[in-house]
């Protein structure tokens, strides 16, 4: 019958996808999300938590309970914060763990996206 859907067709949809995190002592502590909060955090000359959890969608205290989660499970903070002055305007910046945190996940992310790119070719999958 015409306008069936052929096997091969269904074989041209077929994918896959890896997914990678971060754990200590056997327990997740930086995913692709959670990364991208540092990654921000990071980027942010100013020290914005605000902007860096806006540039997420996420809310400001969804952020920094990801950041105090992480502390939570590794028993030391990713970031290094300052109080503002009477108006308020604290700081937020990775210090050396979080910074380690991230060239960590970033290192692997791209190991990864290399891996999947030769299985992909190799098994002829989109």
């Amino acid at each position: 019958m015409e306008g069936e859907p052929t096997l091969e067709n269904f074989k041209k949809k077929i994918g896959f996808g890896i997914k990678i995190w971060l754990e200590f002592e056997n327990e997740s502590i930086l995913g692709s999300g959670w990364a991208n909060l540092l990654k921000n955090i990071d980027e942010h000359e100013n020290g914005s938590l605000t902007q860096a959890a806006k540039e997420c969608n996420y809310s400001y205290k969804y952020a920094w309970n990801i950041l105090k989660r992480i502390e939570k499970r590794t028993g030391i903070s990713p970031v290094e914060t300052g109080k503002g002055g009477r108006g308020g305007g604290g700081w937020v910046r990775l210090n050396e763990f979080g910074k380690h945190l991230l060239k960590a996940y970033t290192d692997l992310q791209s190991e990864i996206e290399k891996i999947e790119k030769k299985l992909k070719d190799n098994l002829k999958i989109k």
